[in-house]
């Protein structure tokens, strides 16, 4: 019976994309390319960024971008990048007819130049689709508009692009439309492909390197030249930037071959993971000695904290970060507070919570936590990070006496710690607590440079925090940056402006919030009240695409069986990369006169009550990004000779 019922759902599935034998015409489908920084409606084929009416200049100079573009010239694709680096382009293979188009094949040629092939080939991923059905709540002028957004990227080996392997039933068959995908009226297929550029200076030979990526269907074979230019310098291995995406229980809750697989693919793309919520054993005795055991908890990270899970020995194969530990690290610490849950250790609530003999338990559990990891862990690579959550964004004097309390307590008893707080802390709140912290996520909402300039003086770190944009002050509702309707170059601009602004790094909230459903609803947050705050009164409903998650679940879609990246993280990663082109013509010329010119031709002034209603506040202009990204790399290499 399971036969026969296998037998129908084949012939089922056969039927519903017509035969794969079919015919088709040269002038039945087209291929083009696009640009990284761009994304295309699969259904209409207009570059989704186009439709951004926040500014008045965006409206300017909308050209014809699958044609032509600014790395394809109509017959040849042309990228360039540095060792240790990424650099990515788009495929988009468009359907011109009314069939369905069946049994697609792509391939791409390892990049090559003379007898001198780049040691790691390209890797390609179908971009899949998510439809936004409702803007996100409080955007009116920046969102995009509803509709179909390209955002998960799977991996190729999850697609069956060669009928000739596939042996009895299809599961994730490559057709246009997207059988999978499900989008009605599909015009084009769109592919990403990355390359690494190893950071071997002898492997990578500065030079222009040739691939050929080819297109089949049926008889017909349709290819794109592309070029790589590798200029004569890299990147570091080393993240350095620890730019962060923060989410309380997210990593811990996993099994661990679907964790090892998140953090490699974060590393790989250069952002860096905190979870504080990965706590130790721990036993209170009667006598009111503590006890900690460490043996699931070493089991599980010290291979992250020691840069072993980025190597071949757990299958980490090429990319940044190559034996590298984690770049930040949230201890397990916590104290009772706002979210109504027990701290770690669990000492009680605040009226309790400095008794001598809880205060004793705290201590001696900060000592064991010391004195365990850091034979572990270099705090020079890793930024051990103390995060209470039980105070975040807290907004009272009571609680900043409590932030006071536990960051003097951390710097005498764990002073390699860092103790951060998160939030839109006044002048009043900092000079209460600013002598006792060593970080501040500063909240965009609330940013105020010659405040912060004063607090960078003092040594404190700060960490830009929050939207990108505001078009009203209710915007700061969230602690994340990572709409997937709003311009995706916000993602990117948050490096720049952290080199702007001189603050430490960035940090955001969420790493996979709602990312079962998100593959299919991207409505990562909802909330609805009885009835809203003053200060919001307008809206008594929230609802963000893409909020506080940049990847997919695995398992959610036939046959997809690791976590997908976003189009979202892929920026996020160049945005990255530029700051690291910026450290180091930084270096190379002693100063960064150069290197802030380059930035204040694409960054304004972004953040605090001045932006507030105010969009204009970096450059939208793709190609104007892709032109100060050359002229950057122009400096360095020659400032190198």
């Amino acid at each position: 019976m399971a036969r026969f019922a296998k037998i129908i759902l084949c012939f089922i599935a056969l039927a519903a994309f017509g035969s794969w034998n079919n015919t088709y015409a040269d002038d039945m489908w087209r291929l083009r390319a696009l640009p990284s920084s761009v994304r295309l409606d699969p259904v209409t084929n207009e570059i989704i960024e186009h439709r951004f009416k926040g500014v008045l200049s965006n409206q300017i100079g909308k050209e014809n971008l699958l044609d032509k573009n600014w790395i394809f010239d109509g017959k040849k694709v042309s990228i360039h990048g540095a060792r240790g680096e990424y650099v990515s382009f788009q495929l988009v293979l468009t359907n011109e007819s009314d069939a369905a188009i069946n049994g697609i094949k792509i391939e791409m040629t390892p990049f090559r130049s003379g007898s001198t092939e780049l040691a790691v080939k390209p890797e390609l991923f179908l971009e899949w689709s998510v439809k936004v059905e409702s803007p996100s709540t409080g955007y009116p002028k920046s969102t995009l508009g509803t509709g179909w957004y390209p955002d998960a990227l799977i991996p190729f080996k999850y697609i069956q692009t060669d009928s000739a392997k596939v042996h009895g039933r299809w599961v994730y068959p490559f057709t246009l439309p997207d059988f999978n995908n499900r989008i009605s009226n599909q015009r084009s297929q769109i592919i990403w492909v990355d390359q690494f550029i190893p950071l071997d200076a002898i492997k990578s030979k500065p030079g222009t390197y040739q691939s050929l990526i080819t297109a089949t269907i049926g008889t017909v074979t349709k290819q794109i030249p592309v070029s790589l230019t590798v200029w004569d310098f890299e990147l570091p291995n080393e993240n350095l930037f620890k730019a962060s995406l923060q989410h309380e229980g997210f990593l811990s809750g996993m099994d661990e071959k679907q964790e090892l697989a998140v953090y490699q693919l974060f590393k790989r793309n250069r952002i860096s993971l905190m979870d504080p919520t990965y706590d130790p054993e721990m036993q209170v005795l009667k006598n009111g000695k503590v006890e900690i055991n460490w043996g699931k908890f070493d089991q599980r990270l010290k291979k992250y904290l020691t840069g072993q899970a980025f190597t071949k020995a757990h299958g980490y194969m090429d990319g940044p970060g190559y034996g590298e530990p984690l770049e930040t690290f949230a201890l397990p610490f916590d104290v009772y507070g706002k979210h109504g849950t027990a701290g770690w250790p669990d000492i009680g609530k605040p009226e309790v919570e400095r008794n001598a003999a809880n205060q004793a338990i705290y201590t001696s559990s900060i000592r064991q936590v010391r004195q365990h990891l850091l034979p572990m862990v270099n705090p020079k690579k890793t930024l051990l990070t103390v995060y209470l959550n039980g105070l975040d964004e807290s907004y009272f004097p009571e609680a900043w006496s409590r932030m006071v309390f536990y960051g003097n307590l951390f710097k005498k008893e764990f002073p390699e710690a860092k103790f951060r707080v998160d939030g839109g802390y006044t002048k009043e709140a900092m000079d209460v607590i600013g002598k006792s912290i060593t970080d501040w996520a500063s909240h965009t909402i609330s940013y105020n440079l010659d405040e912060v300039k004063h607090y960078q003086k003092m040594g404190i770190k700060d960490w830009l925090y929050g939207p990108m944009l505001y078009e009203h002050k209710l915007n700061s509702w969230v602690g994340s940056s990572t709409f997937i309707d709003l311009p995706l170059v916000n993602d990117r601009a948050i490096s720049w402006a952290c080199w702007k602004y001189k603050t430490y790094s960035w940090i955001s909230w969420g790493v996979g919030a709602g990312w079962e459903r998100g593959w299919y609803d991207p409505e990562s947050w909802k909330d609805f009240y009885k009835e809203a705050s003053e200060a919001d009164a307008e809206f008594t409903y929230r609802t963000f695409n893409g909020n506080g998650s940049v990847i997919y679940k695995p398992g959610m879609v036939p046959n997809v069986s690791e976590p997908c990246p976003s189009i979202r993280l892929k920026t996020m990663r160049d945005g990255v990369q530029d700051y690291e082109y910026l450290r180091l013509l930084t270096k190379l010329d002693g100063n960064s006169k150069r290197s802030d010119a380059l930035v204040n031709k694409l960054i304004k002034a972004p953040f605090g009550e001045n932006a507030i209603g105010n969009l204009d506040v970096w450059s939208y202009d793709q190609q104007q990004w892709y032109k100060v990204r050359m002229e950057l790399a122009e400096l360095i290499v020659k400032s190198k000779r």
